[in-house]
């Protein structure tokens, strides 16, 4: 997977933008964050496209244990339960490679990701799934959390947010995909 470079303003959603300024304003000399868990006093979006992984694992070898999903990207994933599990063991097949690739640019650059994914509707309406990866770290050096950001978007109107994941013959066509600079 390619990765483009590219600044901030590449980012459209203002939830996302706000979490990207905040994830800015609490990073130290270039490191990641210090993780203090999700606390809704800190965070001014709602939880509910939210998720969190925890990193485990190095490198290469690095699995991503799903810790919280917000609940409308429960009603997103459809029948798929994710909590507690690693992505390589919920995600269909289709999506995988994309989704690890992208967790696992965030690990090595301790810089936030930015990809924007288009898929169908259960109405076959388009949906750009744009979604923002956040590393956040528990020792101040490594990314070993990532905080994501999910928001879906239709051109075509309002769209159906449900099972949007599930059991899909093939995966998300990545419009975009960049690791955002400072």
């Amino acid at each position: 997977m390619e990765f483009m470079q590219s600044g901030p303003d590449i980012v459209r959603s203002d939830h996302q933008r706000w979490l990207l300024d905040y994830w800015a304003s609490q990073r130290v000399a270039g490191s990641p964050p210090i993780w203090r868990g999700l606390n809704s006093g800190d965070l001014a979006v709602p939880f509910d496209h939210l998720a969190w992984m925890e990193v485990v694992g190095e490198d290469g070898a690095a699995r991503f244990l799903m810790r919280f999903h917000g609940p409308r990207l429960a009603i997103m994933l459809g029948s798929i339960e994710g909590e507690g599990k690693f992505i390589d063991d919920f995600l269909p097949p289709s999506y995988l490679g994309s989704a690890v690739a992208t967790y696992r640019e965030v690990v090595r650059t301790r810089g936030p990701v930015y990809t924007v994914a288009d898929m169908r509707d259960p109405t076959g309406r388009i949906v750009h799934h744009e979604r923002l990866l956040l590393p956040f770290s528990t020792d101040g050096a490594r990314a070993d959390r990532i905080l994501v950001s999910i928001e879906p978007r239709s051109p075509e109107g309002p769209l159906e947010l449900r099972d949007l994941m599930k059991s899909p013959s093939r995966g998300p066509v990545i419009a975009l995909c960049a690791t955002i600079q400072y």
